[in-house]
């Protein structure tokens, strides 16, 4: 699905890429969500909800593949939503699996470079002191 450009062909299977979002097996979901995403990158149209779909999906699945996989889609197709899933999850990523880290790093260096408001202060181990 995610070579597929054309809308008409696309359509008839939006009901099954959403569906594999909830598969029992983690294959079938990690690759469903860069389905949905490169659906939305092509046809915004045909799947509107899906920053919405894969941010819910992030707050539920416990694969650590799987979370990769759909923090990268998200931060692929909408900045502000993976933005907003990491502020609340901060407090986890050093808990997090590796790869899911690495997604997570990856997006707060690109974030501190088009919102230097939200770049982490540097501190002096001397002082304490933030600057």
């Amino acid at each position: 699905m995610c070579k597929l450009r054309e809308p008409e062909l696309i359509e008839p299977l939006l009901s099954s890429a959403r569906l594999c979002l909830e598969h029992r097996h983690a294959y079938v979901r990690k690759n469903s969500v860069w389905a949905v995403a490169s659906i939305f990158q092509h046809s915004e149209s045909l799947i509107p909800d899906a920053p919405e779909l894969l941010h819910a999906f992030l707050e539920t699945e416990t694969d650590g593949t799987c979370k990769r996989n759909a923090f990268a889609a998200l931060m692929s197709i909408s900045h502000q939503k993976a933005l907003e899933y990491l502020r609340t999850t901060f407090d986890t990523i050093p808990n997090t699996d590796e790869l899911l880290q690495l997604a997570e790093l990856e997006f707060l260096r690109k974030d501190a470079v088009q919102n230097p408001q939200n770049k982490v202060c540097q501190t002096t181990k001397q002082t304490g002191v933030q600057y």
